[in-house]
């Protein structure tokens, strides 16, 4: 379904925004269990919204930095560029919502989680 405006003209730029908030959707269920398994001391409400808004942030700061065409080599730098940003954003909530547990323990789970939801995602990812 594409976005448009209220005369019904396509809107790019809110389908776009629609594309990458439904992705950082998809990163969010990925990575919500490992950090709902580390008894956050806040909502689970609060967290997975505060999950999908910092991933939303880390999506979108990437796609405005995505290049026209990559090399296939600087691709997998890309990517593992992605990766550990993703991670630190989510690993940043997970901590301000009060996690238990050893800190290196849940990056690992994090990045492990966001790299399987990527791979699934093989190249079709909006970023």
């Amino acid at each position: 379904m594409r976005a448009t405006d209220m005369n019904d003209i396509p809107d790019p730029a809110r389908d776009r925004d629609s594309r990458l908030e439904s992705f950082a959707a998809e990163l969010t269920s990925a990575v919500y269990p490992v950090v709902l398994r580390r008894s956050p001391k806040s909502s689970w409400l609060k967290v997975e919204l505060a999950l999908w808004k910092a991933l939303t942030k880390t999506v979108k700061r990437w796609a405005r930095q995505r290049p026209a065409a990559v090399p296939s080599d600087e691709f997998e730098a890309r990517r593992q560029g992605l990766l550990v940003d993703l991670t630190a954003s989510a690993f940043s909530v997970a901590v301000r919502h009060g996690i238990k547990g050893a800190f290196l323990e849940v990056q690992l789970g994090l990045y492990r989680a966001f790299r399987a939801a990527l791979r699934r995602k093989r190249g079709r990812t909006p970023v």
